[in-house]
């Protein structure tokens, strides 16, 4: 039988091959990689996606994984020929049990787990700006971080089990959640951040939490990083922290104008974020701690209602969205030490102007945890390959140099794979590679993304 007939035949009904359909699972969301797939395939259950494999396994045809396509270095862009194995369609989910976890399909979005999670009386303590769109089963591949970090944790701190399907067929099934489990690899971390270049998760187990009672958020808005450096380990003194975000004031003043609402605080310098489970009354000796190091009460904003919550995080929240509207980004994701973020903050913008002398940058990320979120917008028009990629690489050696992580939560994909061996070396590089190997020894998952 001809390929085409045997993968119809191990997902009936499951497969299109209209360009129109394909068109949207062949382009990544920052619009700057592209491929073209021979057909997209939404498996139904774990026994299919085990069919499809095994089909495009013996007829030596490469697989593109795909959650949601809200990755932002390539890494589930289709490459010419392949067939894009969309998990959307796993979306079954069980109940919550008494240890407040929960087993969902790979297709669930993280905003509908955040339902589920809400509706027995927790939180799946992964928030992400892209959670309408997101799924979990992406979030698993890439080891999703997000927002809260500082409390929660990344996926693999929320993630006790799962389900995947190997190359060949065979389906692996890890679904538990068990506190203590000693028998062997721990295979789930392994698939864990691997990008779907070994196994094709279809399920996944989650740990629930309980939320915190009382929020509140307060957004202050320091004169200059150094300051903000400074007065970080009073901010994470505050009561039942949640989150630590920052931006700098031009990335805030872009949201501003794009939402046309004024911002509450000087838009000028740096900001930070700060969400905890306390109220006023909690976190009153911080601020007056704060206050008392320099920072002027006409610079710090609260919000103590969820409509004045919301409407506080939406100048961090929505950078991305009002960088979008401006064109075509270079966006990179990293980290470095806590003591080198002041230096790398302050480099950077002579690091991009040494290849485009317009380009714009735009900076946030999360604080607590030193990652920045790299955006470089061109002055005009659109970036030129090659102009992408210098400024791409101007800012990765920064960060090596700062003996920093070229992807903070990202991933590697596409993007950043010729800089793995750059923060990796070759011995850890190798590793992988035997790891690559023994799972998909034909090499048809995910080609060009991780490793060669």
């Amino acid at each position: 039988m001809e390929f085409d007939d045997v993968l119809d035949a191990a997902a009936p009904g499951r497969v299109t091959r209209d360009a129109d359909v394909m068109a949207s699972y062949s382009v990544d969301w920052t619009r700057r990689w592209s491929g073209r797939p021979r057909a997209v395939v939404r498996p139904e259950s774990a026994e299919q996606v085990a069919d499809v494999l095994r089909a495009c396994t013996q007829h030596g045809v490469a697989v593109t994984v795909q959650g949601g396509n809200t990755g932002l270095v390539g890494g589930a862009v289709p490459s010419d020929g392949s067939v894009v194995l969309s998990t959307r369609a796993l979306r079954s989910h069980g109940p919550v049990s008494a240890d407040g976890s929960v087993t969902v399909g790979a297709g669930v979005t993280l905003v509908e787990l955040e339902s589920l999670a809400a509706e027995a009386g927790y939180t799946a303590g992964l928030s992400l700006a892209s959670g309408e769109s997101a799924t979990v089963g992406g979030a698993a591949s890439t080891n999703a971080g997000g927002a809260r970090v500082l409390r929660y944790g990344s996926a693999r701190q929320r993630i006790s089990g799962l389900r995947a399907v190997m190359p060949s067929g065979d389906i692996v099934d890890r679904r538990t959640s068990l506190v203590k489990d000693n028998t062997g690899y721990d295979l789930t971390n392994l698939l864990i951040g691997s990008e779907g270049t070994l196994a094709v998760i279809t399920d996944v187990t989650w740990k629930l939490v309980r939320p915190l009672t009382d929020h509140l958020v307060v957004a202050m808005s320091f004169p200059d990083v150094r300051a903000a450096v400074a007065a970080l380990p009073t901010i994470l003194q505050l009561p039942q922290i949640d989150a630590v975000e920052w931006a700098e004031g031009a990335a805030v003043s872009r949201v501003a104008e794009h939402s046309g609402t004024p911002t509450p605080l000087p838009a000028e310098g740096f900001w930070v974020f700060a969400e905890m489970g306390s109220s006023l009354v909690g976190a009153e000796p911080v601020l007056e701690a704060l206050m008392s190091g320099g920072l002027d009460s006409s610079r710090i904003a609260i919000a103590e209602s969820a409509a004045e919550r919301r409407a506080l995080w939406s100048f961090r929240e929505r950078i991305t969205e009002s960088i979008s509207t401006a064109g075509v980004p270079v966006k990179l994701d990293v980290g470095v030490p806590a003591e080198r973020f002041e230096e790398f903050v302050g480099s950077i913008t002579d690091a991009v102007h040494s290849v485009d002398a317009d380009a714009v940058l735009v900076l946030f990320g999360h604080f607590a945890e030193s990652n920045i979120h790299v955006n470089i917008l061109p002055g005009a028009g659109t970036f030129a390959d090659d102009v992408a990629g210098a400024l791409e690489d101007a800012v990765l050696e920064l960060v090596l140099s700062h003996d920093g992580t070229i992807s903070a939560e990202h991933g590697i994909g596409r993007a950043k794979r010729r800089w793995l061996i750059r923060q990796r070396g070759e011995t850890q590089l190798a590793a992988m590679a035997l790891l690559k190997n023994a799972w998909d020894p034909h090499r048809i998952l995910n080609p060009g993304v991780l490793l060669d």
